[in-house]
Protein backbone atom coordinates (compact mmCIF):
# COMPACT_ATOMS: atom_id res chain seq x y z
CA UNK A 1 0.00 0.00 0.00
CA UNK A 2 0.99 3.62 -1.20
CA UNK A 3 0.29 6.81 1.17
CA UNK A 4 1.01 9.87 0.03
CA UNK A 5 2.78 12.46 2.36
CA UNK A 6 1.70 15.83 2.44
CA UNK A 7 3.53 19.55 3.53
CA UNK A 8 1.21 19.84 6.58
CA UNK A 9 2.27 16.29 7.65
CA UNK A 10 6.06 16.87 7.58
CA UNK A 11 5.75 20.39 9.30
CA UNK A 12 3.87 18.32 12.07
CA UNK A 13 6.36 16.12 11.84
CA UNK A 14 9.51 18.22 13.08
CA UNK A 15 7.54 21.07 15.17
CA UNK A 16 7.31 19.87 18.30
CA UNK A 17 5.24 22.06 19.65
CA UNK A 18 2.09 21.25 16.81
CA UNK A 19 -0.99 20.09 18.01
CA UNK A 20 -0.72 17.15 15.50
CA UNK A 21 2.56 16.44 16.18
CA UNK A 22 2.10 13.32 18.35
CA UNK A 23 -0.47 11.93 15.79
CA UNK A 24 2.12 12.26 12.55
CA UNK A 25 4.91 10.61 14.86
CA UNK A 26 2.57 7.79 15.32
CA UNK A 27 1.13 7.75 11.87
CA UNK A 28 4.85 7.60 10.48
CA UNK A 29 5.79 5.05 12.78
CA UNK A 30 2.84 2.96 11.83
CA UNK A 31 3.13 2.99 8.09
CA UNK A 32 7.45 2.10 8.53
CA UNK A 33 6.65 -0.67 5.88
CA UNK A 34 4.08 1.00 3.37
CA UNK A 35 5.40 3.51 0.46
CA UNK A 36 5.82 7.14 1.19
CA UNK A 37 5.20 9.52 -2.01
CA UNK A 38 5.41 12.79 -2.81
CA UNK A 39 5.81 15.28 -5.23
CA UNK A 40 8.06 17.84 -5.85
CA UNK A 41 5.89 20.63 -5.57
CA UNK A 42 5.50 19.70 -1.82
CA UNK A 43 9.14 19.37 -1.56
CA UNK A 44 9.68 22.75 -2.62
CA UNK A 45 6.70 24.11 -0.15
CA UNK A 46 7.66 22.51 2.70
CA UNK A 47 11.84 23.51 2.22
CA UNK A 48 10.73 26.93 1.99
CA UNK A 49 7.86 26.69 5.08
CA UNK A 50 10.68 25.18 7.24
CA UNK A 51 13.49 27.37 6.79
CA UNK A 52 11.39 30.40 6.96
CA UNK A 53 9.59 29.23 10.23
CA UNK A 54 12.51 27.17 11.66
CA UNK A 55 16.14 27.98 10.22
CA UNK A 56 18.63 26.73 8.17
CA UNK A 57 19.62 24.02 10.43
CA UNK A 58 16.19 22.64 10.55
CA UNK A 59 15.78 22.78 6.57
CA UNK A 60 19.28 20.56 6.52
CA UNK A 61 17.20 18.11 8.70
CA UNK A 62 14.71 17.91 6.74
CA UNK A 63 16.99 17.05 3.84
CA UNK A 64 18.94 14.83 5.39
CA UNK A 65 16.79 12.81 7.19
CA UNK A 66 13.02 13.20 6.35
CA UNK A 67 13.11 13.27 2.30
CA UNK A 68 14.91 10.38 1.76
CA UNK A 69 12.29 8.62 3.18
CA UNK A 70 10.25 9.46 1.21
CA UNK A 71 9.74 8.47 -2.92
CA UNK A 72 9.87 12.11 -4.63
CA UNK A 73 7.71 11.89 -7.59
CA UNK A 74 8.56 15.06 -10.49
CA UNK A 75 5.82 16.79 -11.37
CA UNK A 76 6.03 16.27 -14.93
CA UNK A 77 4.05 18.27 -18.25
CA UNK A 78 1.01 16.53 -17.58
CA UNK A 79 0.96 16.49 -14.11
CA UNK A 80 1.07 20.29 -13.65
CA UNK A 81 -1.49 20.84 -16.55
CA UNK A 82 -3.93 18.46 -14.81
CA UNK A 83 -3.37 20.35 -11.40
CA UNK A 84 -3.16 23.78 -13.31
CA UNK A 85 -6.51 23.20 -15.02
CA UNK A 86 -8.10 21.93 -11.57
CA UNK A 87 -6.97 24.69 -9.76
CA UNK A 88 -8.14 27.35 -12.64
CA UNK A 89 -11.52 25.61 -12.51
CA UNK A 90 -11.87 26.52 -8.70
CA UNK A 91 -10.12 29.69 -8.17
CA UNK A 92 -12.59 30.66 -5.65
CA UNK A 93 -11.60 27.76 -3.80
CA UNK A 94 -8.74 28.24 -0.99
CA UNK A 95 -7.32 24.70 -1.85
CA UNK A 96 -3.98 25.58 -3.51
CA UNK A 97 -2.43 24.85 -6.45
CA UNK A 98 0.47 22.45 -4.30
CA UNK A 99 -2.64 20.68 -3.33
CA UNK A 100 -4.10 20.41 -6.42
CA UNK A 101 -1.25 18.81 -7.89
CA UNK A 102 -1.16 16.29 -5.34
CA UNK A 103 -4.70 15.53 -5.39
CA UNK A 104 -3.71 15.11 -9.60
CA UNK A 105 -1.02 12.60 -8.48
CA UNK A 106 -2.59 10.66 -6.22
CA UNK A 107 -6.28 9.95 -8.91
CA UNK A 108 -2.98 8.92 -11.49
CA UNK A 109 -1.27 6.28 -9.28
CA UNK A 110 -4.31 5.35 -7.63
CA UNK A 111 -3.28 6.29 -3.95
CA UNK A 112 -6.44 6.76 -1.85
CA UNK A 113 -4.80 7.69 1.65
CA UNK A 114 -2.33 10.21 2.65
CA UNK A 115 -0.51 11.74 5.83
CA UNK A 116 -1.52 15.10 6.28
CA UNK A 117 -3.25 17.19 8.16
CA UNK A 118 -4.73 19.48 5.40
CA UNK A 119 -8.41 19.29 5.95
CA UNK A 120 -8.88 19.64 1.86
CA UNK A 121 -7.59 16.01 1.26
CA UNK A 122 -10.48 15.14 3.62
CA UNK A 123 -12.69 17.28 1.46
CA UNK A 124 -11.36 15.82 -1.75
CA UNK A 125 -12.45 12.41 -0.82
CA UNK A 126 -8.96 11.08 0.58
CA UNK A 127 -8.68 9.23 3.54
CA UNK A 128 -5.99 10.78 6.41
CA UNK A 129 -3.88 9.61 8.68
CA UNK A 130 -3.54 10.76 11.70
Amino acid sequence: MTLFVDTSAIIALIDRDDPAHAGVVDAFAQVSTEALVTHTYVVVETLAVVRRRFGPAVAADVIDRVLPRLDVVPVDAELHAAALSAFRERLDSSVSLVDRTSFALMHRAGIERTIAIDADFRTAGFATTP
